[in-house]
């Protein structure tokens, strides 16, 4: 057995070792600053994306106030919506909405205002072919108010761009066509207003002119539906009291030929028993009925026919006076104050003088027993359209809904028996109605109100 040595290896020195490894190459490292390029670009695309988000932001925004403003078809709501809704999207503290006048008219005027500051008078408004409305009408885009102010804008014009300056111009297109503007002003930064305010209210401008537009509609459909629904009524209730006017007038006739006839018989009795005074009692006592009778028999053909009109050009006002000066005892012993409100310059109206009296004095005797302990009567007389409008307010308890439908039918009355026939109420309804006019009630927060309505032109129905 032979011993073997191990000979140990030799370790590699440092320099095989190096030459073994693969050779690294040395890279120095330096700190380099951006360059002012890089810089520009990175803010560049900053902020295209606040104004991509921005964007879409508004784009959301917007579908949903549309959303929430075609569902608005109350008019005045939906213009208290747009305003502050353009005032808090750009930050705005004062704006106004000008639309055609009454939807039609050559006039633009400012129909709602938000904010503080100055706004514009009833005065002030856009005259529809100006220079200024052409210009915003082509360009259909929201306009700054310096840019308009100066070359474009007309005298009254720029009194109103000076109010909402430095704002904005909106345009509301609909259709092709002006049927607004919108003013916005004064941002609460104090900054200008930015593209992105600019193309908010010119996108929204022509979303709310849209629901204005139906909205209008909507309001105008209303209000005629309102007014065929009270013409109907009116028809119905003219032909009921019509009705009613003939077969009174009918009965008055054939109630009159024996009345005559038993007054006569009574006189002849009353001399007959010229000296027996518990006789005379007794006929005095069927005489003054009698009278009565003959008195509710007038009232009927009154209301029928009313007889005697010789009409005239009538100042209603001192015709009200005079009814006032002979009732103002019985007001005054009653506690009944009067107050007169007229307006300036009321027309005339063609009348029989004696008959609207008459009318005058049965309404305010019965808005005095409608206040037994005291109260206020008003009466107003004031020109709508080509009509004269007179009303009578009192601060009475005023009639039963169930009950107004009635009141002015003969015979019918809410006093207690023996204070009243019936007839006064309709008797002046035959009146009015002679007149061409009418004649309402309605109850009021104070009480109850007649209010009567008479042409100025003077045609009666009779020329009817």
């Amino acid at each position: 057995m032979t011993n073997e040595k191990k000979i140990p290896r030799a370790k590699p020195s440092a320099a095989r070792e190096r030459a073994g490894r693969p050779k690294q190459s040395k890279v120095a490292v330096t700190s380099r600053q951006p360059s002012a390029e890089f810089e520009q670009k990175l803010a560049k695309l900053v902020e295209t994306n606040r104004q991509l988000k921005r964007k879409i932001f508004d784009l959301y925004t917007i579908f949903e106030i549309s959303r929430n403003f075609n569902s608005v078809l109350e008019y005045q709501t939906l213009l208290d919506s747009f305003i502050l809704t353009s005032l808090a999207q750009v930050s705005a503290t004062k704006g106004g909405v000008f639309l055609r006048e009454n939807g039609q008219t050559d006039r633009i005027v400012m129909v709602k205002g938000k904010g503080s500051g100055r706004m514009p008078g009833p005065g002030l408004f856009f005259e529809t072919g100006s220079s200024l409305l052409d210009y915003l009408t082509r360009l259909n885009r929201p306009v700054v108010t310096g840019e308009l102010m100066d070359g474009l804008a007309g005298k009254d014009e720029k009194k109103i761009l000076k109010m909402f300056h430095p704002g904005l111009v909106v345009p509301l297109i609909h259709q092709t066509r002006l049927s607004g503007l919108l003013l916005v002003s004064d941002k609460i930064s104090g900054r200008d207003f930015r593209l992105d305010d600019i193309e908010f209210l010119s996108i929204l401008g022509n979303q709310i002119s849209v629901s204005i537009e139906n909205a209008r509609l909507y309001d105008a459909e209303k209000k005629a539906t309102e007014q065929l629904r009270a013409a109907q009524q009116q028809l119905v209730d003219s032909e009921r009291l019509a009705a009613l006017g003939e077969m009174s007038a009918k009965v008055a006739h054939e109630i009159n030929n024996p009345l005559g006839i038993i007054k006569n018989y009574l006189l002849l009795a009353r001399r007959s028993i010229r000296d027996n005074v518990e006789g005379r009692n007794y006929t005095d006592v069927v005489s003054q009925e009698i009278s009565r009778i003959a008195r509710i028999v007038r009232e009927l053909l009154d209301f029928h026919r009313p007889n005697g009109m010789t009409l005239c050009m009538t100042d209603v006002t001192v015709v009200i006076d005079d009814v006032i000066l002979l009732m103002e005892q019985q007001l005054e012993k009653r506690k009944v104050d009067v107050v007169r409100r007229y307006e300036a310059n009321c027309p005339q109206v063609e009348a029989s003088l004696e008959h609207l009296k008459q009318v005058f004095l049965n309404l305010i005797i019965n808005a005095s027993d409608a206040m037994p302990d005291g109260g206020r009567l008003e009466i107003t007389v004031k020109k709508t359209q080509e009509e004269l409008s007179i009303g009578f307010s009192d601060t009475g308890p005023g009639i039963p809904d169930d009950v107004i439908p009635h009141i002015f039918e003969p015979f019918f009355t809410t006093k207690q028996s023996g204070q009243g026939t019936g007839l006064g109420l309709s008797v002046c309804y035959g009146i009015i109605k002679k007149h061409g006019g009418s004649i309402t009630y309605r109850n009021t927060d104070n009480g109850g109100c007649f209010e009567i309505v008479l042409p100025t032109h003077g045609k009666t129905q009779e020329d009817e």
